[in-house]
């Protein structure tokens, strides 16, 4: 599970040292960091970062496939972490240090920076290779912060 760390005014979010897939209890957890990040007072900015292999492999869709009833509730919640993200009043920067896949490569494209190492990792978007669509909000976050 993510855990949160500070060092002076830089807040350092660690997304997890397995695959960081949006499951609803991951979510809730970056959800209450975000929370702590938002209400401290003074400067601040935010890292987010991860230990091992993975950044993020997005949605967990194993959890989705196994509450597909809950798959519009599931978007919505992942999206509005995005627009949380992106809207965040300090500076944000993802710190990639493994692979970054679908909607975990969108996360890291809500942040104002992203650095990774050229050595080690891949970003990618399976979906566009795929053939799924992105919704809406998706494709406006990729077509504002990517060239086309």
């Amino acid at each position: 599970m993510p855990t949160l760390d500070r060092q002076d005014d830089v807040f350092v979010l660690d997304l997890g040292d397995g695959e960081n897939r949006f499951h609803p209890n991951w979510l809730a957890s970056v959800n209450a960091a975000l929370d702590e990040v938002e209400n401290a007072e003074g400067p601040r900015a935010l890292v987010t970062a991860a230990t091992g292999k993975f950044y993020s492999n997005g949605l967990d869709l194993e959890w989705l496939s196994a509450h597909a009833d809950q798959h519009q509730d599931y978007t919505h919640s992942v999206q509005e972490l995005f627009a949380r993200v992106l809207s965040l009043p300090m500076i944000t920067v993802a710190a990639l240090q493994g692979h970054t896949f679908a909607a975990g490569a969108m996360l890291s494209l809500a942040h104002d920076f992203r650095v990774m190492r050229a050595d080690r990792g891949f970003w990618c978007l399976p979906e566009a290779d795929i053939n799924i669509p992105f919704t809406p909000g998706m494709s406006a976050l990729i077509q504002s912060r990517l060239a086309p």
